[in-house]
């Protein structure tokens, strides 16, 4: 679960065809809106799998859109120094900020799952050293029981911590190879993650043999490199589009078309939740299902994100994911991702399951109804006071 807001997006500029659009690539609401819409996913899919339908929702995707709409957000700085448009990055503030929004909320939850299931705790003193420096996944014990989501926050973790890399490889390398042709360089950059990407999921489909590792190992950077890398793509084309250094004319077609966006995402969708994408259940599937389901989820995230950030804000499709109770859930999407997992093993306790599709059904409506206030609540008193801290604004002040 990525946790980086859409904040940083809040200047407006006109496009060509008068369309207005954020000037860093996006609009603001409709990040956020996507924000809410992966959130929601990862809760039904989990909370499938107590019910009799363990395929609802489309697997892997809440992760994966979350990933792209981190690298889309946090690259931004850096393309913006790459282009001249803007001094180079703050590594203390980057890092500071960075930190103080994963870590706050997620510290108060691992606590709280603590405490009141015994099986989340970590095991031994290495055990709670990797849970409290969200490298659990360094080794299989550390999925815990109700925590084995944030496997997902160590991977954003890893993510923050090549971002700077990143930006300085893009830069030599337009510099080096590209000097007048500022977009090339990302592209370059994401050839490379989805050679990384295959070539690591590859390797540990056919080359590891330890269980554990095969548990741990595909949760890692490298097997997701390629999103954050697409959504990074996205964001710097649109910022080198918006300098004048260059066109982004298939993003703007794409974009100007929701009706199509909307059907490449739907049509992924049921590509990627297919037999093709393997079976409907959480077991591991082939090296060529878990690639489509994989490739599937990470193209409709990439054509949701170019239709909500280069899109014209009055399509249906930007009304549809800045609809406020979206943005609503967007906003607290990160406690909300926290908070379900830890909650349904607690709910499961007291809650009998009904059988059939309407028990499916008032489970997740269970389910979101505890987990949203609670989730409301960390952002309001956890989440927004750390943003505001890391950012050296007065908490009173927000």
């Amino acid at each position: 679960m990525a946790a980086s807001s859409p904040e940083i997006l809040s200047e407006q500029t006109q496009t060509r065809s008068g369309r207005r659009r954020a000037a860093s690539g996006g609009h603001v609401d409709g990040l956020t809106g996507l924000r809410g819409l992966a959130a929601i996913t990862v809760v039904f899919v989990h909370g499938s799998g107590l019910t009799a339908y363990p395929w609802f929702g489309l697997h892997a995707y809440g992760p994966i859109a979350l990933f792209v709409l981190s690298g889309f957000l946090l690259i931004q700085p850096w393309s913006k120094w790459i282009i001249g448009a803007a001094p180079k990055p703050s590594l203390d503030s980057f890092i500071r900020r960075r930190l103080w929004r994963i870590f706050p909320a997620y510290l108060v939850v691992l606590v709280v799952a603590a405490l009141l299931l015994p099986l989340s705790r970590p095991v031994g003193a290495d055990g709670w050293f990797r849970a409290l420096t969200l490298t659990n996944t360094a080794a299989a014990d550390g999925l815990r029981p109700g925590m084995e989501h944030t496997w997902s926050l160590g991977t954003e973790l890893s993510w923050y911590a090549i971002v700077p890399v990143v930006g300085v490889l893009v830069a030599t390398l337009g510099r080096r190879f590209w000097p007048d042709k500022p977009a090339r360089p990302i592209l370059a950059a994401l050839g490379i993650a989805i050679m990384v990407s295959l070539g690591w999921r590859y390797f540990v489909m056919f080359h590891i043999t330890d269980l554990g590792q095969l548990i741990t190992f595909p949760l890692w950077l490298p097997a997701f490199l390629f999103c954050f890398l697409g959504g990074a793509a996205v964001a710097h084309l649109m910022l080198v589009a918006r300098h004048g250094q260059g066109t982004m004319r298939s993003l703007e077609w794409l974009a100007s078309k929701p009706s199509l966006v909307a059907g490449i995402a739907i049509a992924s969708a049921l590509i990627g939740n297919s037999t093709l994408g393997g079976a409907w259940t959480f077991t591991a599937g082939t090296f060529q299902e878990i690639l489509i389901r994989t490739v599937a989820c990470t193209i409709i995230a990439t054509v949701l994100l170019i239709g909500v950030a280069a899109g014209d804000e009055r399509s249906w499709l930007n009304r549809l994911f800045a609809m406020p109770w979206l943005v609503a859930t967007g906003r607290w999407s990160y406690g909300l991702y926290l908070w379900h997992m830890p909650l349904m093993l607690l709910l499961a306790r007291e809650v009998r399951i009904q059988p059939g599709f309407a028990g499916l059904l008032i489970w997740i409506a269970i389910l979101l109804a505890v987990s949203i206030p609670l989730a409301a609540a960390t952002y309001r008193f956890v989440e927004k006071p750390a943003i505001a801290w890391s950012k050296g604004v007065p908490v009173h002040s927000r």
